[in-house]
């Protein structure tokens, strides 16, 4: 009866033992797998030198522990027995009070610990003030928009208590703006007055971003300040309804997937505005902007209100029309055929993004001085 039992564990042991090797190898389960962005190797190319300098094995221990059958179900069994017995989370964002969750950027944004050296915002300041010579030389509006910070937004629920600092790079770049007289839309601050009169999240417990309700606020702004500059009536919307859903859209959990937890946490209700757009001129705009412009194409504002000429320069590196087609990555330098006759550039940025403030587009506009 022993022999038989040590015999019944061997045979199961030698099966699950093979298990990984047959997942691997003929994907016979269908599973759920890691989600977010991470790299998990390439199968390595086994040559002699390779394997004797020792790089064919350190790729291949790589490759075979982030490729192995079941290894992502099982890093997903220790994230939520992480955060189920000692309340971690196993990735570089910071778990808040109630569960609220934050990019430790956006914390240190607030306190100022990010604060750009002396001689680099000398730098910064000198290559914006030429940029802004360069757009008045061709007759075309800068807007500066900055979007808003979810640690000044729920400062309530960060995991320790912080008060804004004075000295941060947002301030510091929005008084030299002003100064210059260029056009600030400061939603930051502006969200923060607004999160008690308003009956939704203007920014996800789950989200990076201002929520896909929030962006209507910001995309309804800004095509005031537009009609303002242009001094002509341009595309709007308003609301036709508004969806309320528990299951968030778009990116008003996109923290969430980057947890890889067997059990996913369950959103607060969000609101979807059902968007009805209203005719008037189209600008042609020229975006650069860090990842808070995808709302604008989730809510159909960038196709329907500006003009098919328009293009979104994400971070300063791809190009995107305004259907959101990629146009490809682009070369690190501006032509003035790419600002020249726009109605108006503007920049979007929130305040973890401002350690390269304008990622390297005033840097490059300056450039074109020597053309003017």
């Amino acid at each position: 009866m022993k022999k038989q039992m040590a015999s019944g564990f061997l045979i199961l042991f030698g099966i699950l033992s093979l298990l990984p090797l047959i997942q691997h190898a003929f994907h016979p389960i269908k599973l759920a797998g890691l989600q977010g962005a991470f790299d998990k190797g390439t199968p390595p190319v086994l040559k002699v030198s390779s394997w004797l300098e020792g790089d064919y094995q350190q790729k291949a221990d790589y490759y075979l522990k982030n490729n192995t059958g079941f290894n992502g179900e099982m890093v997903r069994l220790r994230n939520q027995l992480d955060y189920s017995c000692f309340g971690n989370i196993n990735t570089i964002l910071t778990l808040g009070k109630e569960n609220y969750i934050f990019d430790p950027n956006y914390i240190t944004a607030r306190t100022g610990a990010d604060k750009l050296p002396d001689y680099i915002l000398s730098s910064k300041s000198s290559s914006i003030i030429a940029s802004i010579k360069v757009l008045r030389h061709l007759n075309i509006p800068l807007i500066i928009c900055f979007a808003p910070n979810k640690a000044n937004f729920y400062p309530e629920y960060l995991p320790d208590s912080t008060s804004p600092s004075v000295n941060l790079n947002q301030e510091y770049f929005k008084t030299l703006f002003i100064n210059e007289n260029v056009q600030v839309i400061d939603l930051d601050k502006w969200f923060i007055s607004l999160k008690n009169l308003v009956p939704y999240p203007l920014i996800p417990k789950y989200g990076a971003h201002w929520s896909t309700y929030g962006a209507t606020f910001a995309g309804d702004t800004l095509l005031k300040v537009l009609a303002s500059i242009k001094n002509t009536p341009v595309a709007s919307f308003s609301y036709e309804d508004i969806l309320i859903s528990e299951k968030p859209m778009f990116t008003d959990d996109d923290y969430l997937a980057s947890l890889n937890l067997m059990i996913k946490w369950k959103s607060p209700a969000m609101a979807y505005p059902q968007l009805k757009f209203k005719e008037g001129a189209k600008p042609d705009v020229l975006i650069i902007s860090d990842s808070f412009i995808w709302n604008f194409f989730d809510l159909q504002i960038a196709q329907n209100c500006f003009d098919t000429a328009s293009r979104v320069w994400y971070y300063n590196k791809t190009s995107f029309d305004n259907n959101k087609n990629n146009l490809g990555p682009l070369l690190g330098k501006i032509e003035i055929s790419d600002i020249k006759n726009r109605d108006a550039i503007i920049l979007i940025a929130t305040g973890a993004s401002l350690k390269d403030f304008g990622f390297q587009f005033f840097e490059q506009l300056e450039s074109l001085r020597i053309n003017e």
